[in-house]
Order: structure tokens, then C-alpha cells, then sequence
């Protein structure tokens, strides 16, 4: 008698627990679908709300130096070739910039110490030999496109 009372507690909570195992999987899925959910929802959050700098280079002795100070920025530097230099730094409230190299042996050196509202500019380069130099911001360079072309050029803009 002893031995069917144990075995009906011992078959009864085996299978409360198999009932409560079934459940409680469905509820590690939900579970991870809803972290999953605000993981998404963080990540969007912080991209929207924080500064992005995106760095791409291809080739050989390629170097940039961005410092970028903003509450809100979205910049590319992009150098595809060999021996580009980048030497950045901006402040301002706002900034979007992008700077994109192709070629060999070029320079960029961008200064702006301080800008309210918005700074937006491209600079583009495409050949050997090139140089670009830009000193602060004014409201003639607010979304100034420099685009250089060619082999052994140089462009100085000095904003005041």
C-alpha cells in the first residue's frame, strides 16, 4: 500500500511538472520576443538620439583623425586609395557631414570650432595629388558641396 501511495505521488508530480514545463516555455518565447522587441526599440532610440560617426577605409596609409563635439550628428568619412589623410574637427549644436576620398595622396582638413544650429557640408574628392582645406563656418558655407576633381589640385575656404 505504502508503495502505491509513492508511486501516485511520485506519476501526479511528474505530471504537474511536465503541465508547468509547457508553460513555462511559452513564456521564455515571450519573454524573449518582447526583449527582443525593446532591445529594437533601444537601439532605434539611441541611433536617433546620439552621435554617428561611420568610418570607411580602403587601401593602404590611409589615416583620419574626426573629433566631432554635437548633440546630434551623422557623419561618413569614406577614403578609397592609398596615402589620404583626413583631419577633422567640428563643433556645433547640430552636424551632417560627409567626406569622401578616391584617389592617392589626397588631403582634407575640415575646423570649425563652434556653429549654432546646423552645419552641413560634403566634401568630395576624386584623383591624386589633392587638397582641401576649410577653416570655420558661416552662413555662406550651411550646406556648402566642395567637389574636386583631378590630379595636384588645392582649394582653401576660410569662413569667418
Amino acid at each position: 500500500m505504502k508503495a502505491i501511495v509513492i508511486l501516485f505521488f511520485l506519476f501526479t508530480g511528474i505530471v504537474f511538472s511536465q503541465s508547468i514545463d509547457g508553460n513555462m516555455n511559452d513564456y521564455v518565447i515571450a519573454m524573449n520576443e518582447s526583449n527582443n522587441r525593446n532591445q529594437n526599440q533601444n537601439t532605434n532610440q539611441y541611433i536617433i538620439s546620439h552621435n554617428i560617426v561611420k568610418i570607411a577605409q580602403i587601401g593602404n596609409y590611409n589615416q583620419a583623425n574626426l573629433t566631432i563635439i554635437s548633440n546630434n550628428a551623422n557623419v561618413t568619412a569614406q577614403q578609397t586609395g592609398n596615402n589620404n589623410y583626413m583631419n577633422v574637427y567640428k563643433k556645433a549644436d547640430e552636424i551632417n557631414q560627409s567626406y569622401i576620398q578616391s584617389g592617392n595622396n589626397n588631403y582634407i582638413s575640415d575646423v570649425s570650432f563652434y556653429s549654432r544650429g546646423a552645419e552641413q557640408m560634403k566634401v568630395n574628392q576624386e584623383g591624386n595629388n589633392l587638397t582641401i582645406v576649410s577653416t570655420g563656418s558661416n552662413s555662406i558655407s550651411k550646406d556648402m558641396i566642395i567637389n574636386q576633381s583631378g590630379n595636384s589640385g588645392t582649394i582653401y575656404v576660410f569662413n569667418r
